[in-house]
């Protein structure tokens, strides 16, 4: 597959913007990436007063908000996380429990760790368009599952390859509050921050929360994420931080994923309206909640085939 190579400086850390793109052939999670885009974008002419009128056009963005510099557990806004959403699963009660987080990247699919999906404990519910728990809200929709996709790599006794596909049983209808993230293809990391969403869900500690939050974390070099190498990790991480995977959290204060959800996304703002997110990793496991030491996410782009091979099959 020929595939197109596209350059973003990242300005301050985390607004990521495009700079150039060699002519070369976009593969299809790029072109998807476009055109979702699109949908924030509303391009108008206006013809100047003038003897020989000429058009002029202009992009107006019909993006609800745009993402602050700096966050650290605060709530989200209404429409600021459009691609989020929550994996709801059966409960003793009848009821659907929420655990775990995920990131709408098609109008089928849903990206999220291959550990929330254990055994017979599988999702049958994904919400998306949800900002508070607690508050029935007309945005809202909820899909069942038609399938879900572990990574055939993954083994629940390490913490490797832990990335998922969750297939909705209908097509999603896309508006300004509900809409798909573009997935980040390039091997590299240029940014030293990003932002990770949810619900305050995790497998490894903390509490939750009805309301979703954001959190800003740096992004820091596999070696910041050395302590999983004691002997208490050991046998979830045998070979250490390995390339796949992500290092990021902060060494100043308890922001970590207790803000935000297992599967859940680490994500850049890759405009400067703030209109688009690229997600660059999955939540996965770290130390716990509090503990001022990273945690690790899986990096997307390392699996951008086999996603593509699911999500957009037949569309390369």
């Amino acid at each position: 597959m020929s595939t197109g190579i596209v350059v973003f400086l990242c300005l301050l850390g985390l607004i990521c913007t495009k700079c150039f793109e060699f002519p070369d052939q976009k593969r299809i999670s790029e072109r998807k990436c476009d055109e979702y885009r699109q949908l924030t974008v509303k391009t108008s002419a206006l013809l100047t007063l003038s003897l020989r009128p000429t058009k002029i056009k202009f992009d107006d963005y019909k993006c609800p908000n745009t993402v602050d510099l700096i966050v650290g557990g605060e709530r989200a806004r209404v429409g600021e996380f459009p691609h989020q959403a929550l994996l709801g699963y059966p409960s003793d009660n009848n009821k659907i429990e929420f655990k775990c987080g995920g990131s709408l990247i098609s109008n089928r699919f849903v990206l999220t760790a291959a550990h929330c999906l254990k055994g017979n404990d599988l999702p049958t519910v994904v919400r998306l368009a949800e900002l508070d728990l607690s508050v029935e809200d007309k945005d809202q929709v909820d899909f069942d599952v038609e399938k879900v996709i572990k990574h055939p790599e993954y083994s629940s006794r390490q913490a490797y390859n832990d990335i998922a596909l969750v297939k909705l049983d209908q097509d999603v209808y896309f508006t300004k509050m509900l809409r798909p993230a573009c997935l980040w293809t390039s091997s590299e990391l240029n940014m030293t921050q990003a932002i990770a969403t949810g619900f305050g869900r995790t497998d490894f500690g903390g509490t939750s929360s009805d309301q979703m939050l954001k959190v800003q974390l740096d992004v820091f070099d596999a070696s910041a994420c050395g302590y999983l190498n004691s002997m208490a990790t050991k046998r979830k991480f045998p070979r250490g931080v390995i390339s796949s995977q992500i290092c990021a959290g902060s060494l100043r204060d308890n922001r970590d994923t207790c803000q935000g959800d297992s599967g859940g996304p680490l994500e850049v703002v890759t405009d400067q309206k703030g209109c688009t997110f690229h997600i660059i990793g999955i939540t996965s496991t770290g130390a716990g909640c509090g503990s001022a030491v990273p945690s690790i996410y899986t990096r997307v782009s390392s699996y951008i085939d086999w996603i593509e091979s699911i999500v957009w099959v037949g569309d390369a």
